[in-house]
C-alpha cells in the first residue's frame, strides 16, 4: 500500500555545527539543513495508490480493505536497519488488472521540542504542549491525498489512535495532543507527554509512526547523536 523511509546518519561529525557555533553564528543553509536533515529531523518519502478504495471498470478491487503495512505490523518499509524495500506500485484491481496511478509525496518528521530545533526556528513550543516532546510531520496530507481531507478535526483525532512513540526496550507511548500547526496547512503537532515517558542517551533510539490516510510513516530517531551543547535535546 505505502512505504516511507527516514533515518540513518547523513551528516558526519565534523559538520555538528549546532554543536561549534552560537545559534547566531548559523548560516541560513546550515538552518534548513539543521531542520530537515539532521538528528532531529528526518527526510520522509512515502506512495500510495491514487485510486486506492474505489472500484475500477465494475470489478471489485480492493474497496474498503484495509492498508498492508500498518506501522504496527510491519511491511513493505524501505527504512534502514528496520527492513522492507521501497515503495511499490499500485495494487491490481479485478476485471482487466488496471494498475492504478500511484501518488507520491515527500516530507520531514521533526523534533519540535528540541532545543537546537527552537533555536534555528526562532520558536517555542506551544502552551498546550509545554511539558511534550513534540514531535510533527510536515509536507504530508493529513488525509494521505492531494485533495483536503472534509474533516480534518476528525482526522487529527484519529492520528492518536495510530501514532506512537516507541523507545528501545521501553513501553511505547501515544501522543495525548495532536493538532495542526498553526503557521501551515500541511504540518502537524503530535505531543507525547514527559511525565508518562522519561528519555535519556541511555535508551539509544527512539521509533516514530504514524499513519496519514494510506500512508505509512516511520522515522527513527538515535538519540546518542541528538546531543546539544552535551545535553540530550528532545
Amino acid at each position: 500500500m505505502a512505504a516511507a523511509m527516514a533515518g540513518g546518519r547523513l551528516y558526519a561529525s565534523n559538520s555538528e555545527f549546532w554543536n561549534k557555533k552560537d545559534p547566531s553564528e548559523w548560516s541560513s543553509q546550515e538552518i534548513e539543513t539543521l531542520t530537515t536533515k539532521s538528528p532531529w529531523a528526518k527526510e520522509v518519502a512515502a506512495s500510495a495508490p491514487a485510486e486506492y478504495g474505489r472500484r475500477q471498470g465494475g470489478g471489485q478491487g480492493p474497496a474498503g480493505a484495509p492498508p498492508t503495512g500498518s506501522p504496527r505490523m510491519g511491511g513493505p518499509l524501505g527504512i534502514p536497519g528496520i527492513g522492507g524495500g521501497g515503495g511499490m506500485g499500485g495494487p491490481r484491481g479485478g476485471g482487466g488488472g488496471q494498475r492504478y496511478p500511484v501518488e507520491s509525496f515527500k516530507g520531514t518528521i521533526r523534533w519540535e521540542s528540541a532545543r537546537p530545533i527552537l533555536d534555528a526556528m526562532k520558536s517555542k513550543v506551544p502552551d498546550a504542549l509545554a511539558n511534550h516532546y513534540v514531535i510533527s510531520v510536515n509536507g504530508i496530507p493529513l488525509s494521505g491525498r492531494y485533495q483536503r481531507s472534509e474533516d480534518e478535526d476528525s482526522d487529527l483525532d484519529r492520528l492518536k489512535g495510530v501514532t506512537f512513540l516507541e523507545p528501545r526496550g521501553k513501553r511505547d507511548l501515544q501522543p495525548g495532543i495532536v493538532q495542526q500547526q498553526a503557521s501551515s496547512s500541511t504540518s502537524v503537532l503530535f505531543g507525547f507527554s514527559k511525565e508518562m515517558l522519561t528519555l535519556s542517551a541511555d535508551d539509544k533510539e527512539v521509533l516514530f509512526t504514524t499513519t496519514f490516510g494510506h500512508l505509512n510513516l516511520k522515522a527513527r530517531f538515535v538519540l546518542k547523536d541528538m546531543l546539544y551543547r552535551g545535553t540530550l535535546a528532545v
